[in-house]
């Protein structure tokens, strides 16, 4: 009976060993995110809940100094790990010019990567100080908390590389085993501090949790590849400019367009209606994201293994497994949040307290029903980053531009409810633009049919 399901879920699911680590992560969030959720209700004022949901957003204007670079990392590692395999020491083997080549990618990113923490730590610092401190704080200590917050922030962004690398040489359920036990000890940290009464300064020993266990899992779990990689590269060197850049800043236009559609949703709440509302709108799409990040487990964590089928010229065999991956990716996303929306719309009725702490369910669906077209957009774009392209650039940019402005013009007047909506207009047009793209894409070449 138990080959028999475990063999259902590898052969008709497509459920292998790297989407059970990825799937574990988001799943262990469900029960810790409900738990932890409790524990924001009991310890935590609707103004704290709010500031906490809004750090977490400002933190990701990160992605503004990151600027594409890992997923770069990512792309042409993979290319590179083609030729190369891992031994019994946990070390690589292989093309001595691919690794070459690979130290001098990882060279690159990490010169990068050392002078971008030193700003991040001050434009977090100082940008984040800017714009709290001209909300209304409603008695909130989050000067000392939020300043920490940035500087583990600026710590943490010299791993970067390296989770890139790893992932990009196919260890990708390695990666996420790693985040799965980071999730569970940034929860119990998190609800240890919480039980304490520290407030806002929960996220502050979470953000330390995050930073030490990273640290830790590369010395232990990885040492012997740091260490090789980190050696100066041979003659055979990755070309920034050449290669990587043409890539890179589409990949960064990419991820900065999408910022105000995500990690900016809670934020934007705060500026336009305050902190209960921030919290409302950063519990809920919480919720949405950790749901649509489940289902897109199916194909993201394929694309190393795709972008080495094409380095390969295997276009047959890389077609075919993004089909079949789309297709449970879409299905899952459509379930899942399908699911999530009749339980919040239940939830009145067993506890009118704890609904109120989320959005209701008619704006609500706003976010569920943006984010099921964008699933359908996120696989098409897995496909084409598998061929080290990003076409979608433009479309990002396009749907920021017109998410943002609207919302500060409409908003304000009509309430917090209209930010989900808009989210949900925007990317109607955006996902027939989108796939129209792709579907030029692999038309132009008969490998790609």
């Amino acid at each position: 009976m138990k080959n028999r399901i475990l063999g259902i879920l590898r052969h008709r699911l497509g459920f292998d060993r790297a989407i059970a680590a990825s799937t574990a992560t988001q799943l262990i969030r469900f029960v810790t995110g409900p738990i932890t959720m409790l524990l924001y209700l009991r310890f935590l004022t609707p103004a704290e809940q709010g500031f906490i949901y809004s750090f977490a957003g400002v933190m990701g204007i990160q992605i503004f100094l990151e600027a594409g670079f890992a997923q770069s990392i990512t792309q042409f590692t993979s290319k590179e790990f083609a030729w190369l395999r891992f031994n019994p020491h946990g070390t690589l083997t292989g093309k001595p010019a691919a690794l070459s080549r690979l130290r001098s990618l990882f060279h690159k990113a990490n010169r990068y990567y050392s002078a971008m923490a030193a700003v991040l730590t001050i434009a977090l610092g100082g940008g984040g100080y800017w714009f709290f401190i001209s909300q209304d704080s409603y008695g909130v200590p989050w000067v000392v908390p939020w300043l920490l917050i940035s500087l583990c922030a600026g710590i943490g962004f010299l791993l970067t590389p390296f989770w890139a690398i790893l992932e990009g040489c196919n260890r990708v359920s390695e990666v996420s085993i790693y985040r799965f036990q980071m999730t569970l000890v940034a929860f119990v940290v998190s609800a240890i501090a919480l039980a304490m009464r520290e407030g806002v300064w929960v996220a502050v020993w979470g953000a330390v949790a995050n930073l030490v266990f990273g640290f830790a899992y590369l010395a232990i779990r990885w040492r012997k590849l740091c260490f090789q990689i980190m050696r100066p590269p041979g003659t055979d060197q990755v070309s920034w400019k050449k290669e990587i850049w043409g890539f890179q800043w589409r990949t960064a236009g990419t991820w900065m367009g999408r910022y105000f559609l995500e990690s900016g949703l809670a934020p934007l709440a705060l500026h336009l209606h305050g902190p209960a509302a921030a919290g409302q709108v950063g519990m809920t799409f919480q919720m949405v994201r950790t749901i649509g990040g489940i289902a897109n487990t199916w194909t993201v964590i394929r694309i190393p293994a795709w972008g080495a089928l094409a380095a390969r010229g295997h276009f047959d065999e890389m077609n075919q497994s993004w089909k079949l991956a789309a297709r449970r990716n879409v299905t899952f996303c459509i379930l899942g949040l399908g699911i999530f929306l009749i339980g919040l719309a239940g939830l009145p009725w067993v506890s009118p307290h704890y609904a109120s702490r989320f959005l209701p369910p008619s704006a609500t669906a706003g976010l569920v029903v943006g984010w099921m077209f964008y699933s359908v957009w996120l696989v098409a774009m897995h496909y084409t980053r598998a061929l080290r392209s990003e076409p979608y650039t433009f479309l990002h940019f396009a749907v920021g531009v017109v998410f943002l402005p609207t919302c500060l013009l409409l908003s304000p007047t009509l309430g917090q409810n209209t930010i989900p909506w808009i989210f949900a207009a925007v990317h109607v047009p955006a996902v027939a633009i989108a796939w129209a793209i792709l579907s030029k894409i692999r038309a132009s070449a008969p490998r790609f049919s």
